[in-house]
C-alpha cells in the first residue's frame, strides 16, 4: 500500500467498493443481506437492463447487501479471476448452481442474459412460495410431536402433585427396567418422527429446469441439438443437481418437445415454456401432497413408540406408587 490508501479488490470490469469488501460502513437492511438466489437473479436482471455490465452486477449487489451476504462472496471470488458462473455456483445451495447454469448457458450461447435471469428467478420464487406453504402445513405435525413427547414427564409431574411419588418407583429395581425402556422408546419415536419431517423438508427441487435452460440456449440462435449439448455441458461443469441428466434422454419431455416442434413447425421456445410450467406445477403439487401426508404418517411413530413410552414412564410409575400407597 502506498499513500495511505485503503486496499480495494480489483476485478474484471471494475472494483469492489471497500465497504462491500467487509470494511465498516453503512449497514444494509437485514432483508438485503439475506437475499437468496431468486432475489439476486431478479436484481441482476434489473441491473443489466439499467446498463450495468455483467461483470459488475454482483459488485453492485455486494455493496448493497453488506457483510456476510452471498453476493459479497460471489463478488470476491470473481475479483480473484474466477469465471462468473463458477463464482455463482459457490453460493452453496442448489439454487445458486441453477442460477450459475442459466448464466453460463446464456453466456456460451450468446442469448440475452437479463431475460434468462428473469425466467430462472421466477422459477426459484415459485419454490420459495412452496416452502412457505409447506412450513404452514408442517406446523401441525410439529406441534403434535412436541405435545405427545412432553406427556411422559408431565405425567410424572402430575403424579407428584397428586401426592404420589413416581420417582421412587423409577429409582427402585423395577425402575431399572421401566426407565431405560421408556427413554429408548421416547428417543426412538422422536428420531423416527424427525426423520419423516426431514424427508419432506429436504425434498426441494424444481422440475423442468432443463427445459428452461435449453430455451435460454435457443435465445442465441443455436440449433436445438446444439443448444441441448451446451446445456448438458453447463449442467455437468457446474454440478446443478436439480437438473438430472435423465431429462435429456430420448424418451424425456425435452426430446419429445423438439420432435413435436420439428414435425409441426411450431416454435420450440413456446413449447418449452408450456412444458416447464406444467412440470413445475406437477412438482409443486407432489411436494405439497407429501407435506399434507406427513400429518398422518407422523402418527405411526407416535403410536408405536411415544405412547408406549408415556405408559412406561408416566402411567406405570404413578399407578405403582398409588398401589403402594394404598
Amino acid at each position: 500500500m502506498t499513500g495511505g490508501r485503503s486496499p480495494r479488490l480489483v476485478w474484471r470490469g471494475g472494483a469492489i467498493p471497500r465497504r462491500a469488501a467487509g470494511a465498516t460502513g453503512r449497514r444494509a437492511p437485514a432483508e438485503a443481506r439475506r437475499a437468496g438466489a431468486a432475489e439476486c437473479a431478479s436484481r441482476c436482471a434489473a441491473l443489466l437492463r439499467g446498463g450495468i455490465p455483467p461483470t459488475r452486477v454482483f459488485s453492485v449487489l455486494a455493496d448493497e447487501s453488506g457483510p456476510g451476504s452471498a453476493a459479497l462472496r460471489i463478488a470476491e471470488r470473481a475479483a480473484l479471476g474466477e469465471p462468473m458462473p463458477e463464482a455463482i455456483a459457490s453460493g452453496g445451495s442448489p439454487e445458486w448452481r441453477v442460477l450459475a447454469a442459466a448464466w453460463s448457458t446464456a453466456e456460451e450461447s450468446g442469448a440475452p442474459l437479463a431475460p434468462a435471469l428473469d425466467r430462472i428467478g421466477a422459477a426459484l420464487r415459485a419454490l420459495e412460495r412452496l416452502r412457505e406453504r409447506r412450513s404452514v402445513l408442517l406446523a401441525g405435525p410439529r406441534a403434535t410431536v412436541r405435545l405427545v413427547c412432553a406427556l411422559p414427564p408431565l405425567a410424572l409431574v402430575l403424579g407428584g402433585l397428586l401426592g404420589f411419588d413416581p420417582m421412587s418407583v423409577l429409582l427402585s429395581p423395577m425402575g431399572a427396567i421401566l426407565l431405560p425402556t421408556g427413554v429408548v422408546l421416547l428417543l426412538a419415536g422422536i428420531a423416527w418422527a424427525s426423520a419423516l419431517r426431514r424427508r419432506v423438508e429436504h425434498g426441494d427441487r424444481l422440475d423442468g429446469l432443463e427445459l428452461e435452460l435449453v430455451r435460454i440456449a435457443l435465445g442465441g440462435g443455436a440449433h436445438p441439438r446444439i443448444a441441448v449439448r451446451r446445456t448438458v455441458d453447463c449442467v455437468d461443469r457446474l454440478g446443478a443437481e436439480w437438473i438430472p441428466f435423465d431429462g435429456f434422454l430420448r424418451d424425456g419431455t425435452l426430446c419429445a418437445a423438439i420432435r413435436t416442434a420439428e414435425r409441426t413447425g411450431t416454435p420450440l421456445g413456446s413449447i418449452l415454456v408450456e412444458e416447464s410450467i406444467a412440470a413445475r406445477s406437477r412438482a409443486e403439487a407432489r411436494l405439497e401432497r407429501s407435506a399434507e401426508r406427513l400429518g398422518v404418517r407422523v402418527l405411526i411413530p407416535l403410536g408405536v413408540c411415544v405412547l408406549p413410552s408415556f405408559v412406561v414412564l408416566g402411567v406405570a410409575p404413578v399407578l405403582m406408587a398409588m398401589l403402594g400407597a394404598v
